[in-house]
């Protein structure tokens, strides 16, 4: 009889004991809010470069247990606002998604509204990735905001437009304006720099190609340097030396080269400096 009367004691005092200690849910909007820094890439039918930008911030703001509201100015593409954004979890890693609108315009004057949605994982604020899409502009457009800083790929690659000078034993040519160098940095930093065609007449010479060697400067902004160019410009022999800086914002650029084409007797000097 003692026994049948204890397990039915044992059982409350377990049912209390569960009361007592209450399990306690996991508010999964508190895990990801927060401020998240890095930069942005964004891509768009127009362009074939991506386009970045530096210094870019978004604010997560937890609104209930599982959504959040996402808040992201840039200079370059507007406000993005979007609420009721779901956050989900697995495996430590949280996805958020969900939609709202943009502000965008060349002007304040000019600005429109337009719907965006929004994918992001985050596994932290140095772990983390939001994409931002926006399909009526651009013929779509693509933000993907990530940690760190810009990818020296990206910040450099591009074309530069600008006016380019030649001399021969210090006698000038006609400048040509609206001239065009392209550099093409790759995701580990070996780079060709392609110096658009340039000259008239029989002096004409094709694009020149040049592998180029690239160093970050103490000042932030990017050194161009080829010690000894051997490549062609069309059927012609080309060789000679190059240097040449980028910004550090990868907007302008400036070449120095000592060329000499074929079996040309002296060398032409070329200076070139661009923007994107």
């Amino acid at each position: 009889m003692k026994l049948r009367k204890l397990i039915p004691v044992a059982a409350m005092a377990a049912f209390a004991a569960a009361g007592c200690n209450p399990v306690e849910e996991v508010r999964l909007a508190a895990e990801v809010a927060g401020t998240y820094s890095g930069w942005s890439k964004a891509e768009f039918q127009y362009s074939p470069t991506p386009m970045a930008s530096d210094a870019q911030t978004i604010t997560v703001t937890e609104e209930t247990d599982e959504t959040v509201s996402v808040n992201y100015t840039s200079d370059t593409w507007g406000t993005f606002t979007l609420t009721g954004v779901t956050v989900t979890e697995s495996n430590g890693t949280y996805t958020l998604s969900g939609s709202g609108t943009t502000v965008m315009g060349m002007s304040a004057e000019s600005q429109s509204e337009y719907e965006c949605t929004l994918t992001a994982t985050v596994s932290g604020t140095s772990d983390f990735s939001f994409v931002f899409e926006v399909p009526a502009v651009m013929g779509g457009l693509t933000i993907t905001v990530s940690p760190g800083e810009i990818p020296a790929s990206l910040l450099l690659s591009g074309t530069y437009t600008g006016t380019l000078n030649m001399s021969v034993m210090g006698s000038p040519m006609d400048p040509v304006e609206d001239a065009t160098v392209v550099l093409e940095v790759a995701e580990d930093n070996s780079a060709v720099l392609t110096i658009s065609s340039f000259g008239m007449g029989m002096m004409t010479l094709e694009d020149i190609a040049v592998d180029v060697e690239i160093a970050e400067a103490a000042d932030g902004s990017y050194t161009l340097t080829a010690e000894s160019i051997d490549t062609t410009a069309g059927d012609i022999n080309v060789t000679g030396s190059l240097s040449g800086m980028v910004s550090a914002d990868g907007s302008s650029i400036t070449v120095n080269a000592e060329i000499t084409p074929g079996a040309m007797p002296m060398s032409i000097t070329v200076e070139f400096e661009g923007t994107k």
